[in-house]
């Protein structure tokens, strides 16, 4: 749910007096701060809440630097209910980098106020404030508030100077604990005009704007600024569960996108962009389109790559199979390229651009269709499609066309195979460039399934002692998830040794794995196993499971209400053919019912189905998921789904000898 809603105000282009503006200080604390009221939004599952967030962000000048710095101040009062709410009182904060400088913070404050006949506080020391480079792109200010307790009270308060005075900062109103109130107010110059924008589920509880006359001096005249300022109350904490995107598309949060400026002689810069004029700056950039037409890199070396005979496909899936070997990904995302195709292939490492680009480029030199497609991974936020902004997208993959198909391909991931994208790329929609024409949205799915088969035989003899073999095969995303893990392992006997220690209730005799480095072909893992039904196996009686592993015992849904779809990134199988040859003289005496389970429309199906004819039991059990994505009205009938489903499969089988 979206709502949208504009201001506007304006902006300079040169240096502006600096005006020092009122600080976002929290309120003296009182005894009224520890007594929660009764909400329904604090519940079992609350172990601390927000009591008061303030944020308000507007610019200043930096007279050391001569250039305008954005100033977010920041405040926060959280009550800590119990022990598993201590964690809030270490605090991250990130500071990003904008250009070639990165945000700095200063004056971080933080007290921890608890009642002991009157209200004490202790404040943090200086010398718990710790800095530390997470990557390239990001640093972190670390600290831990002292003398925390159930119930007591910890402030927070600290500012964030930014070089990026194009955009203020995103405000999230949610987080994983409930807050009572949370407020923000923004400064903007003249001259600016924003598209502000709430996102999330939950509508604001009010809005406020003032005009400020006469807020900032520039070239000796006096500008206007507007304070907008947003508020929401009562909000209930963002409970993260299996299977969706990145949590900030679905959080409650007021976003500023700047559209257009005004210079000081009154004209008028448009920031939003047409598709047409991004493709061209992305076609004439050095580090994209630059790179697509650097065929002759490849020109010369194409008959190592396939033989002349081969069809187009068999080109394409070799040409895949070259740059995946000649270019090992450095662990890096990008749209672009971080070395160039010529260097990446002499150095043998590039990032995400320089591999994908250079499988373009070589399918190019081939005369094989491909083009670049425009990313934003799952853990980056769905990209807006509205308008263009590029700075949405963090990731690059190709599409391939051969003999009027289309492929997706990403040469990065070692253990993907031809025509499936690794699960961080499905999201939502990309952006194909074409050479030629506009380019436009492209939906980001696997054609490919996910699934898992599990092939149980074997024997129970009459001291309950089962001896047989399980056979698992995997497809798609399945098969990759598997193949990444295994990878791990020093060997392959490393990883099965493991499976044999760490297989609680069965003994793996000898195992093996197939098609490992097949990627276009199933992974296959098939060991010899042993258990003991000793304790289930009686002179007249005998009870067990025949599904012995990866019985399905917790559901993966439990929220009362998802606000946010079920995304699995493709349809999913998983499927049971089970053949166990019980003793002599056994008879049926108990067993699961034959049953089918399936949502409207088939949008998901469970059959169970077993027979027990001259003492073999045989079953046979699927469960289909049909849809990659479960809308938020389907949530409720996907969890009773499989809440049915979970007590079907805790039904023994139970026999007795006549």
């Amino acid at each position: 749910m979206m709502y949208r809603f504009f201001a506007l105000v304006w902006i300079f282009q040169v240096l502006l007096a600096n005006t020092q503006a009122q600080t976002n200080e929290l309120p003296s604390i009182s005894f009224r701060d520890f007594e929660i009221p009764s909400s329904p939004i604090i519940d079992s599952t609350s172990h601390a809440v927000v009591i008061l967030e303030k944020g308000r962000s507007d610019i200043q000048v930096d007279d050391g630097e001569r250039e305008l710095r954005v100033i977010h101040r920041y405040g926060v009062r959280i009550k800590i209910l119990d022990k598993e709410g201590f964690d809030k009182a270490n605090y991250v904060i990130p500071l990003y980098k904008i250009g070639n400088k990165f945000e700095t913070v200063s004056q971080i404050r933080g007290y921890t106020h608890y009642i002991d006949g009157k209200i004490q506080t202790v404040e943090m020391d200086k010398g718990a404030i710790f800095h530390e480079k997470m990557n390239e792109f990001v640093n972190l200010s670390k600290f831990t508030l002292p003398n925390i307790t159930e119930n007591c009270i910890i402030d927070i308060e600290y500012e964030i100077q930014s070089p990026d005075i194009f955009n203020y900062r995103t405000w999230e109103y949610q987080d994983d604990i409930p807050k009572l109130y949370s407020e923000y107010t923004a400064i903007i110059p003249a001259l600016y005009n924003y598209n502000v924008t709430l996102t999330g589920f939950y509508k604001l509880t009010d809005e406020r704007s003032r005009l400020l006359k006469d807020y900032f001096l520039l070239n000796g005249r006096r500008q206007d600024c507007s304070q907008l300022t947003y508020i929401m109350k009562d909000i209930p904490a963002f409970h993260e569960e299996s299977y969706m995107l990145a949590p900030k598309n679905y959080k409650s949060a007021i976003n500023f996108e700047l559209m257009q400026y005004y210079s000081t002689n009154g004209a008028r810069q448009n920031l939003t962009k047409e598709w047409k004029d991004v493709d061209r700056e992305l076609l004439s950039n050095r580090s994209f389109g630059g790179q697509i037409n650097r065929e002759n890199n490849f020109k010369h070396i194409l008959p190592e790559m396939y033989a002349d005979g081969d069809s187009e496909e068999v080109k394409a899936r070799k040409i895949y199979r070259y740059i995946k070997n000649q270019i090992k990904w450095n662990r890096i995302y990008g749209k672009y390229s971080q070395f160039g195709v010529k260097e990446a292939l002499e150095r043998r490492n590039g990032n995400v651009g320089d591999i994908n680009l250079a499988l373009i480029s070589a399918c190019g030199a081939a005369g094989i269709e491909a083009y670049p497609v425009l990313v934003s991974t799952r853990e980056n936020g769905l990209p807006k499609t509205i308008h263009p902004v590029i700075s949405d997208f963090n990731y690059l993959v190709a599409q391939v066309r051969v003999n009027g198909k289309n492929y997706f391909l990403d040469a990065s991931e070692e253990n993907l195979p031809f025509g499936l994208l690794p699960l961080r790329c499905i999201n939502g929609s990309g952006r194909i460039i074409y050479s030629k024409k506009s380019s436009e949205w492209i939906k980001l799915e696997n054609e490919i399934n996910a699934s898992t088969h599990f092939d149980i035989t074997g024997n129970i003899d009459e001291a309950g002692q089962f001896k047989g073999n399980i056979r698992i095969t995997y497809q798609g995303l399945d098969a990759l998830n598997h193949r990444n893990y295994i990878r791990r392992f020093s060997s392959l006997n490393t990883y099965i040794e493991e499976r044999m220690n760490n297989s609680a209730n069965m003994k793996i005799e000898d195992g093996d794995i197939y098609q490992l480095d097949s990627l276009d072909n199933n992974l296959v893992e098939s060991y010899e196993v042993s258990m003991d039904f000793s304790d289930n196996i009686g002179e007249k009686n005998f009870a067990f499971n025949p599904i012995l592993i990866n019985r399905m015992t917790k559901n993966p849904f439990n929220l009362e209400e998802r606000s946010y779809p079920v995304d699995l990134g493709s349809k999913q199988k998983e499927s049971y053919t089970i053949s166990i040859q019980l003793p002599k003289g056994f008879h049926i005496e108990r067993q699961p019912k034959n049953t089918a389970l399936a949502l409207p429309e088939s949008a998901a199906r469970y059959t169970y189905q077993s027979q027990y004819e001259e003492g073999r039991l045989m079953l046979k059990q699927e469960l289909a998921l049909n849809k990659a994505i479960y809308e938020v009205d389907e949530y409720f009938h996907l969890k009773e789904f499989y809440s049915r489903i979970i007590q079907h499969q805790k039904v023994d089988f139970a026999f007795t000898k006549k």
